[in-house]
């Protein structure tokens, strides 16, 4: 991986930034409602549990982290995931998506090593997406060797674990491909996470975009034809110190109330 320009910016800038890009939202259109999208209301999002649907990601936690460190996670997330689709909605432009959605997760305070947007190259003709996501995410994981062995298996063992998880939770299912798909295909990443004894954060991330021939009823645990799929990933690994994103905490959660009709987040798994 390569470091994503993480030369230390000045405060000043990163919340012109960030001020920046809330203008910008601010001026769209309310995105539609998903509210009868859903047979049952969203449960309120607590932070108690150990996986949550942010969007069209699917994020797993340390059972170890703290609420605190699970909303930063959500909040910096969710954040650059929406301002990164409502720049650059169209599916040609998915590297520039890509790219909006790392530079915003560095303005939030995240510190971060990241993979170049590529093709996805398939070693077989039969697939399925959670495989590949799992894949690109433990590959990414692979890389963060300054957080030692430990560490590594968890964040390996917390992304299996949702992914299974995901499996018998309809409801988060049920959010997470109306989020997902779109008429040419869909995108979505999977984010695996831990708190580190001084209260910092490690965050592996995978996002993979496919276009298909034809849409599937399902996204997940389905198998596809590698004929019938174009797949493109990215992924990176991210560091913060809490102290990095409290400067801008005030910014990011006053966009995302104004967007909380798309800010929506469905806890699953554990406590």
């Amino acid at each position: 991986m390569t470091e994503t320009n993480n030369l230390k910016m000045a405060a000043a800038e990163r919340i012109a930034l960030i001020e920046e890009s809330n203008v910008f939202i601010a001026q769209l259109p309310q995105p539609r409602s998903f509210s009868g999208a859903f047979d049952v209301q969203l449960p309120v999002d607590k932070d108690e549990l150990n996986a949550a649907i942010m969007g069209a990601g699917i994020a797993g936690f340390d059972k170890n982290m703290s609420k605190r460190s699970k909303r930063i996670v959500k909040n910096t997330y969710m954040y650059a995931d929406l301002v990164a689709l409502l720049k650059y909605p169209a599916a040609s432009q998915k590297e520039q998506r890509y790219n909006e959605f790392m530079r915003l997760m560095k303005l939030s305070g995240w510190f971060a090593f990241s993979e170049p947007y590529n093709r996805y190259q398939a070693s077989s003709q039969k697939l399925s997406l959670d495989n590949v996501a799992l894949g690109i995410l433990h590959a990414a994981v692979g890389v963060a060797v300054s957080k030692g062995a430990t560490a590594l298996k968890v964040l390996s063992n917390v992304a299996d674990t949702t992914m299974e998880a995901l499996k018998s939770e309809p409801e988060a299912l049920k959010l997470f491909e109306n989020n997902t798909k779109k008429a040419e295909g869909g995108n979505f990443c999977m984010s695996t996470a831990l708190e580190g004894a001084d209260g910092d954060i490690t965050m592996a991330i995978a996002a993979v975009q496919y276009f298909a021939q034809v849409q599937p009823t399902k996204v997940l645990f389905v198998e596809w034809s590698t004929s019938s799929v174009e797949i493109y990933n990215g992924a990176a690994t991210m560091h913060m110190d809490e102290e990095d994103y409290l400067m801008v905490e005030p910014l990011i959660l006053k966009a995302l109330a104004e967007q909380r009709q798309k800010a929506l987040t469905y806890e699953f798994g554990v406590a």
